[in-house]
């Protein structure tokens, strides 16, 4: 009996819900607005990502993509669960493509570092070689450092 509420549990934990709507307002390079066909707003925040923060280098450049992929259309986000802000923390697809992963392939985003996608590392490391965008810098600075660093 317990083997089977055990595994029930974990299923139920690995099961992800859907939303779409309409991207209403993109505030960071990892962070959005959508307006669900219900009219209620939810805030979304992309999994396993860390866009940079505002003041840091590349943030508005990070901003700017994320709005020019989203801004105004009608996007899918799957997702598991909301943060401690109650943002939905979720993997977002528009146009056909994994945003997530986009922004990553671009070099306008780092790994979360709690990260546990291997494609998110493949495509980190590639945006690295290639000394795209934030990895062209001599010494880049990922959010979650900047972000402590600032809390100093």
């Amino acid at each position: 009996m317990l083997l089977a509420l055990l595994l029930i549990g974990f299923m139920s934990s690995a099961v992800s819900e859907t939303i779409t709507g309409k991207v209403v307002r993109v505030a960071d390079g990892d962070t959005f607005t959508l307006m669900t066909a219900e009219n209620r707003q939810e805030r979304i925040r992309l999994v396993d990502i860390d866009a940079p923060e505002r003041g840091q280098d590349f943030s508005e450049k990070s901003r700017l993509y994320l709005s020019e992929l989203l801004a105004g259309k009608t996007v899918r986000v799957e997702y598991k669960n909301r943060d401690m802000y109650g943002r939905i923390l979720g993997v977002v697809y528009a146009d056909g493509k994994n945003v997530n992963e986009e922004m990553v392939r671009q070099g306008l985003a780092w790994e979360y570092r709690t990260n546990k996608n291997t494609r998110i590392k493949e495509l980190q490391k590639e945006a690295q070689r290639k000394r795209l965008n934030i990895f062209s810098m001599r010494n880049p600075i990922n959010p979650y450092d900047y972000r402590q660093g600032k809390r100093r």
